[in-house]
C-alpha cells in the first residue's frame, strides 16, 4: 500500500474587507485588500488595479497602491503609483483613531472625519474638503475633541509632508513588482519583495 503525499498549500496573502463609514455610522463603501506586514505602529495593506470599490455604483481601481493603518493615530494613508510603479502621491484620510482587528479577524472599519489631504513627493500638498468637514461638525455633531483632534492630525500631516518625514518617509517611492497579492507568503520572493518596499 502506497504512502499517502501530502501535498504542501501555497499560502496567499490574507485577504480583508474594509469598511468605510462616517461619524454617524452611515457606510461610504468597502473594498478588499491584502495584508503585507503588521508591527504595532502601522499595518500595510496592497491594493491592486482593479480592486472594487462598492460605493453607489462602484468602480474599479485603475492603479495600483499601497494602504496604511496606524493605530491610535488620526490618519490613515493610500498610497498611489503611476503606470511605471513610481509613486504619484498620498492620499490621506483624517479618521478616528484606528483600532486593529482583532486576530483572525478579515474585515474590520474606519471612521471618515470629511478632511483629506493630498501628499506629493516633491512637497506639495492639498487640502480637501474643508467645506465637508466644516459641514459635518454642524451636521453630526462633532465633539469639540473630536473636531480638534481632526485639525491637529492635518497640522501634523501638513508638517511631515513639507519635510517629507515620517510618515510619509516610511511610504516607498517605487513599487518592485505588481503582484504581490499572488506571491507566496514567506518564500524568498515574497520576502525579497517586502525588503525592497522597506517591511523586512
Amino acid at each position: 500500500m502506497g504512502r499517502d503525499i501530502g501535498v504542501v498549500k501555497r499560502v496567499r496573502p490574507s485577504s480583508y474587507v474594509i469598511e468605510k463609514r462616517k461619524y454617524n455610522g452611515e457606510l461610504w463603501g468597502h473594498y478588499a485588500v491584502f495584508a503585507l506586514q503588521q508591527t504595532p505602529t502601522r499595518h500595510a495593506f496592497w491594493q491592486p488595479r482593479g480592486t472594487y470599490i462598492h460605493r453607489n455604483q462602484g468602480w474599479a481601481m485603475r492603479r495600483d497602491h499601497l494602504q496604511f493603518f496606524y493605530p491610535d493615530r488620526w490618519y490613515a494613508i493610500s498610497a498611489n503609483y503611476d503606470e511605471h510603479g513610481e509613486l504619484s502621491h498620498c492620499y490621506c484620510d483624517v479618521t478616528l483613531p484606528w483600532v486593529a482587528p482583532l486576530t483572525g479577524a478579515h474585515a474590520f472599519q474606519f471612521v471618515d472625519l470629511e478632511l483629506d489631504l493630498h501628499a506629493e513627493p516633491s512637497t506639495t500638498y492639498r487640502i480637501y474638503d474643508e467645506d465637508e468637514f466644516d459641514a459635518a461638525v454642524v451636521d453630526m455633531h462633532y465633539p469639540d475633541a473630536i473636531r480638534q483632534g481632526a485639525r491637529d492630525a492635518l497640522d501634523g500631516l501638513i508638517s511631515a509632508v513639507q519635510q517629507w518625514e515620517s510618515p510619509f518617509a516610511e511610504i516607498p517611492l517605487v513599487l518592485p513588482r505588481a503582484d504581490l497579492h499572488l506571491l507566496e507568503v514567506n518564500s524568498p520572493t515574497w520576502r525579497q519583495a517586502l525588503a525592497m518596499l522597506g517591511m523586512r
